[in-house]
């Protein structure tokens, strides 16, 4: 193995996957891409992970661990060491760079190795989402600026993303999509009595951008049984949420679930998939409902539309939602499901990354 196989993947918590997107494409590459071909080096959060997990290989990739946090403002830190290490210990001829919390240093590495090919895969404009102040909105909006001016290859996970890259930044992103296929467990655990049956379900991680409200109202107002999986203890406004409508008739609301076993039952018994996400590029959890119901409402913005090439329904409320449920989801015909199964499909999206190396 030369080193010029060897390539870092800088930016996300870790492999085995236990936070979002990111850390599931570094999962899904080193499973489908053999380290025989190329090696990957995953950094990981030391503390996302017990003793007795650190093990450095990786299905034959390798995995280091930092001792900084990779989420919050840590994570410039912790990218930036990642990368420094990448590039100067590793001597690394390229690089995949997840999000852009590390590209302040591009810069910086680029005189000084200007050789290394940068790949960032960049996220879905960070700095619209409410949840932030306006100075981390600042802050976000200078640092995808040195992502967007600084890679050597911008990877963007949806078209409609591309789009506002090429009007905002004059660059013409690689666009790869994100798989969904992993979710379909070859003997998926049966439906037990304690699980409900005949609901819509919703996966997220609990913040208004993801109209985590306007989803409870709407089942609300329709009258129809809410499963609604997120992470309502991370901060006041999913712990608010909860309060006001915990106890609400037909509304079950879960903790996370990271385990595709564990979330396996609530897919089976659900009659439709109900996606709020208003910023970001292709979502995870809208792909992977895909391989599992063609019944699918999301609200009405470019991104969601461009990962679903406009099929499935669409809401802009709470009301608007409570009317398509109170009338019924329109299944996705079997043919258009098919062919957008096909596009999100990790074997496929693998083979794009393994090319992009290899240009």
């Amino acid at each position: 193995m030369t080193s010029a196989k060897a390539i870092p993947l800088v930016g996300t918590v870790g492999v085995p996957a236990r936070y979002g997107g990111f850390e599931t494409l570094a999962e899904q590459l080193c499973r489908h891409v053999p380290a025989t071909d190329v090696q990957f080096i995953i950094y990981c959060e030391r503390s996302a992970y017990d003793k007795d997990e650190r093990s450095p290989d990786f299905y034959r990739h390798r995995r280091i661990f930092l001792p900084l946090r990779a989420n919050g403002l840590a994570s410039m830190l912790y990218d930036a060491l990642a990368l420094i290490d990448a590039v100067f210990r590793r001597k690394a001829e390229q690089v995949f760079i997840f999000g852009y919390s590390g590209a302040w240093i591009l810069p910086v590495l680029k005189l000084a190795r200007p050789r290394v090919r940068y790949m960032v895969n960049v996220d879905g404009m960070e700095w619209r989402r409410d949840k932030f102040s306006i100075a981390a909105r600042q802050l976000l909006k200078a640092l995808e600026w040195c992502a967007a001016r600084s890679a050597s290859v911008v990877i963007a996970d949806n078209d409609a993303l591309a789009d506002l890259f090429r009007e905002r930044y004059g660059r013409e992103p690689v666009v790869i999509a994100y798989g969904g296929d992993h979710t379909v467990l070859p003997a998926p655990r049966a439906v037990s009595e304690t699980t409900l049956k005949g609901h819509y379900l919703a996966v997220a991680r609990i913040e208004p951008e993801n109209n985590t409200e306007a989803i409870i109202q709407g089942c609300i107002a329709a009258n129809v049984p809410l499963v609604f999986i997120g992470n309502w203890k991370a901060n006041s406004y999913g712990m608010a949420l909860r309060e006001r409508y915990g106890d609400s008739g037909g509304i079950t609301l879960l903790d996370p679930i990271y385990d595709q076993t564990d979330l396996a039952p609530w897919r089976a018994g659900a009659i439709g998939y109900i996606h709020g996400h208003s910023v970001g590029g292709t979502n995870p959890s809208l792909v992977e409902a895909l391989f599992h119901t063609g019944r699918m409402v999301s609200f009405d913005c470019t991104f969601n539309r461009a990962t679903l090439s406009g099929a499935g329904s669409y809401f802009t409320d709470a009301d608007s939602l409570a009317a398509l449920l109170r009338d019924g989801l329109t299944p996705i015909e079997n043919s258009e499901l098919e062919k957008l199964r096909g596009t999100y499909r990790w074997d496929a999206i693998a083979a794009r990354y393994l090319g992009l190396l290899k240009q």
